[in-house]
């Protein structure tokens, strides 16, 4: 398994627990049912039952790590599709998004054949991404992977704590106090931002990078486009 996944299948579940933990802590029967199983029947900490939470907790933060990650890849995915077809979104794919006019580019630049359909644009923008970019601009293609990886890490975090809220009340039964999702909610705003400024700059240098490849085509060695193709994408 690569890096980028690792960190997503750990952030978002630790986050999780956190979050989880943190509203028991303000919950007073929760916090003495955790002190209940953590201590003995002295008060002190039983770190025989520690160890085993925490030898057991390594398979469970993996396993909560796929199971956020499969969640926030199907809620973005209906996201982008429903803003699509309602037109706040110019692409239906979180992973590609390319402006009219950097499509075409690719579109050409790929040789294919017929006309181009927002249906093919994940295709096309893979190919061009992984035929063009890493070949020529290994090190931009690095840059946009690690801002994707950061926007993957935002998005699966924030779904990971927005369920805590249901796990930590419906499941553990942990009342939802302000003290809990005041600071969670917060965090999870920033988070929202964090994802939001990766996403646009990724694809921002998308375009920028294809607007570059038609002008070292054309012979003109400059960008005018570039621009113009940022801005055409919403």
């Amino acid at each position: 398994m690569d890096e980028e996944r690792k960190i997503r299948f750990l952030v978002a579940p630790i986050l999780f627990v956190a979050s989880v933990l943190w509203g028991a802590w303000w919950d007073h029967s929760a916090r003495e049912l955790m002190e209940q199983v953590l201590t003995d029947h002295t008060d002190h900490p039983d770190w025989s039952k520690v160890i085993s939470l925490i030898a057991g907790g390594g398979f469970a933060v993996f396993v909560a790590g796929y199971v956020i990650g499969t969640l926030t890849t199907f809620f973005l995915g209906a996201l982008f599709q429903i803003g699509h077809r309602v037109g706040f979104t110019k692409s239906q794919f979180q992973d590609i998004s390319m402006s009219d006019g950097a499509f075409d580019i690719v579109w050409k630049r790929l040789e294919a054949p017929k006309e181009w359909a927002r249906s093919q644009e994940l295709f096309a923008g893979a190919a061009f991404a992984y035929d063009v970019l890493l070949k020529d601009h290994a090190g931009v293609h690095q840059w946009m992977f690690r801002r994707l990886t950061a926007f993957n890490i935002a998005a699966t975090s924030i779904c990971g704590l927005l369920l805590s809220f249901l796990f930590g009340h419906c499941v553990v039964g942990i009342t939802w106090t302000l003290a809990w999702c005041f600071p969670v909610v917060v965090f999870a705003f920033i988070l929202g931002v964090t994802a939001w400024v990766a996403w646009h700059d990724a694809m921002d240098m998308f375009d920028f990078m294809i607007s570059l490849e038609s002008a070292k085509e054309a012979g003109t060695g400059s960008a005018p486009r570039s621009a113009e193709l940022a801005a055409d994408r919403k």
